[in-house]
C-alpha cells in the first residue's frame, strides 16, 4: 500500500490526508442522526427513516449546484473552505439542538450539513480527477487507495461516535463532528501549497464581495428551505425527480456537443451511473435496516465481547479498509500486463457480492436464531464483508469511472449529477425500510415478531440484486465494445492530427 500511495502525485496525497478528518465528521453525524431522532426526540422510526432519506435526497439535488458553483463559479477549493466552514456551523446548532430537544433546530442543522457538503464533499475527488492524465495507469489505484482513506475516518467514526452520545449525549457527539471539520480546514491552509497549480478555470479567478454575498444568502435560504422540506416526504420526491430531469438534460445537451468518440464515453459513464443508484440503494440500509436489526435481533457481544449495536455500521469500512490495499496492488499490476477486469464488468461483480450481502443474513435471521429471536453477530460480520466487496468494485470505481470516461471539463458537474441520482437511492432505500419499521408503542420490541419480517425483506432484497447482477453480467459485453470502439477511434484520430 505505501509504494502504490507514494507513486501518487503531491494533490492525491493532500486530498487523502484532509479527507481523513471530514469522514471523521460526515459518518460522525451517520452513526447516530437516525438512532438520535428516534431515542431523543421521540419520532418513530418510520418517521427517522423518511426524514434520514429525505435529507439525504435534499443534499443530494443542492450537490448538482455545488459541482456547478465549483466548477464554474467561485472554484474547486474555494468550495471546499467554505463547504467546511458551514459543515461547522451547522453540526454546533445540531449539538445545540440535541441539548434542547428542539426539532425544528435539529431540521435545520440537519438541512444545513447537507446544503454545506454538497459544497465541500465532491471537491477532493474533483481535484483528484484534475491531477491525473486520462490513460493514468495509476488513477484506479489512487481512488481505491482514497476511498480507503474516507473508510479509516468513517469506520474510526462509527465506533466512536455512538459509544459517546451513548455515555454523554448526543449533542457531545455532534459537537465532536464539528471539531474534526475544523482540523480539515487547519490542514488544508497549511498545505494549500500542494494543489496551487490543480483546479478548476475559477479557482484561478478573482471572486468579488457581490459574489460571496450572494452565495451566503443562497446558503441561507437552502437551508431553511431544506428543513422544511425533509419532513414533507412526497413533495420531496417530486422535487429530486425534477432535479434529476433538469440534471439529466444538461448531460445529455453536453454530450451532444462532444465528438462521436467522447459521446460513446458518455453513454457508457451514464448507464454504469444507472446501474449504480441500483448499489446505493443496497448501501443506504446500513444506517437503517441494517442498524435497526442489529439493535432488535442481534445478540450485542462476539465472542464473549460487549458491543453498542449502533457501531455494527462500522464493519462496512472495516472490511474495505482491509481489501483496499489489496484490490489497488491487484488493479495496478493487471492494469500493467493488459490483464485488467473491464469497468462494466467489475460494476457486475460488485452487484452480485452485494446479493451475497443480503442472501447470507436472510439465511441467518431463517435458520440461525435463537430462542429469543436474535442471531450471532457473525451474520452482519459476513454481510458487511460482502457489501464492502461490492462497495469497493461499484462505488469506489463510479467516481474512476467519470474521471475516464468524461470531460475535464464536465467533472465537477457530473459528480454532482452523480450524487443527484444516489438522492433517488436514498428515497428508495427509506420507502423500503419503512416496511420493517417497529410501530410506534409503549412497551418493548419483541424480537421474535421482528425477526420474520427483517428476515422476508432482506431475502427479497437479495434475489433482487441477484438478478440485477444477471442484467448487468449480460449487459457488460456490450458495454465494453461501445469502450473498445472508443478507444479505436480516438487512435485514428490521433493519427490522422499527426
Amino acid at each position: 500500500m505505501s509504494i502504490a500511495f507514494s507513486r501518487q502525485p503531491s494533490a492525491f496525497k493532500l486530498m487523502c490526508i484532509i479527507i481523513l478528518p471530514a469522514m471523521l465528521s460526515m459518518y460522525g453525524l451517520v452513526a447516530i442522526v437516525t438512532v438520535f431522532m428516534v431515542n431523543d426526540l421521540g419520532m418513530s422510526e418510520s418517521d427517522a427513516f423518511l426524514i434520514n432519506g429525505a435529507a439525504s435526497a435534499f443534499s443530494t439535488i443542492i450537490y448538482a449546484i455545488g459541482g456547478y458553483l465549483a466548477d464554474k463559479v467561485i472554484g474547486v477549493k474555494r468550495s471546499l473552505i467554505i463547504g467546511n466552514l458551514g459543515i461547522v456551523l451547522t453540526l454546533l446548532l445540531l449539538s445545540y439542538a440535541a441539548a434542547i430537544g428542539s426539532i425544528p433546530l435539529a431540521m435545520i442543522g440537519i438541512a444545513g450539513g447537507g446544503v454545506s457538503r454538497a459544497l465541500a464533499n465532491n471537491c477532493p475527488s474533483n481535484l483528484i480527477s484534475k491531477a491525473y492524465k486520462k490513460d493514468d495507469i495509476r488513477i484506479d489505484s489512487a481512488f481505491t487507495l482514497y476511498y480507503m482513506m474516507i473508510n479509516i475516518g468513517s469506520c474510526i467514526s462509527l465506533i466512536i461516535t455512538p459509544i459517546i452520545a451513548h455515555k454523554y449525549s448526543y449533542s457531545a457527539g455532534f459537537a465532536i463532528a464539528a471539531m474534526w471539520n475544523v482540523i480539515t480546514i487547519a490542514f488544508y491552509l497549511y498545505k494549500r501549497d500542494w494543489v496551487k497549480n490543480i483546479g478548476a478555470d475559477a479557482d484561478f479567478k478573482v471572486v468579488n464581495l457581490k459574489t460571496y454575498a450572494l452565495l451566503l444568502m443562497g446558503l441561507i435560504a437552502l437551508t431553511l428551505l431544506g428543513s422544511w422540506l425533509i419532513t414533507h416526504y412526497k413533495l420531496m420526491q417530486i422535487l429530486l425527480i425534477i432535479a434529476l430531469g433538469i440534471a439529466l438534460t444538461f448531460f445529455i445537451n453536453y454530450m451532444r456537443k462532444e465528438s462521436w468518440a467522447q459521446q460513446k464515453k458518455m453513454i457508457v459513464s451514464l448507464i454504469l451511473l444507472g446501474f449504480s443508484v441500483v448499489f446505493f440503494i443496497l448501501y443506504k440500509q446500513m444506517p437503517t435496516s441494517l442498524t435497526f436489526f442489529a439493535i432488535h435481533n442481534t445478540r450485542h457481544e462476539f465472542l464473549g465481547i460487549p458491543f453498542d449495536p449502533v457501531s455494527t455500521q462500522a464493519l462496512n469500512p472495516f472490511w474495505i479498509i482491509i481489501l483496499s490495499p489489496l484490490l489497488a496492488i491487484f488493479y495496478e499490476r493487471s492494469s500493467a500486463k493488459g490483464k485488467g477486469a473491464s469497468l462494466p464488468l467489475k460494476f457486475a461483480m460488485g452487484m452480485l457480492f452485494c446479493s451475497m450481502a443480503f442472501l447470507c443474513l436472510a439465511y441467518g435471521a431463517n435458520f440461525m436464531a435463537d430462542e429469543t429471536g436474535r442471531v450471532s453477530a457473525f451474520w452482519l460480520i459476513l454481510t458487511h464483508l460482502f457489501q464492502g466487496l461490492g462497495e469497493l468494485l461499484i462505488s469506489a470505481l463510479g467516481i474512476s469511472v467519470l474521471a475516464q470516461l468524461v470531460p475535464n471539463h464536465m467533472i465537477g458537474f457530473t459528480l454532482g449529477f452523480r450524487t443527484l441520482t444516489l438522492g433517488i437511492s436514498s428515497m428508495v432505500a427509506a420507502n423500503l425500510a419503512v416496511y420493517i419499521a417497529v410501530p410506534e408503542s409503549s412497551g418493548s420490541v419483541d424480537s421474535l415478531q421482528t425477526l420474520p419480517v427483517y428476515a422476508s425483506y432482506f431475502l427479497k432484497i437479495g434475489i433482487g440484486a441477484c438478478i440485477m447482477a444477471l442484467i448487468m453480467f449480460m449487459t457488460a459485453r456490450k458495454l465494453d465494445s461501445l469502450i473498445e470502439n472508443r478507444n479505436e477511434e480516438e487512435k485514428e484520430q490521433v493519427e490522422a492530427a499527426s
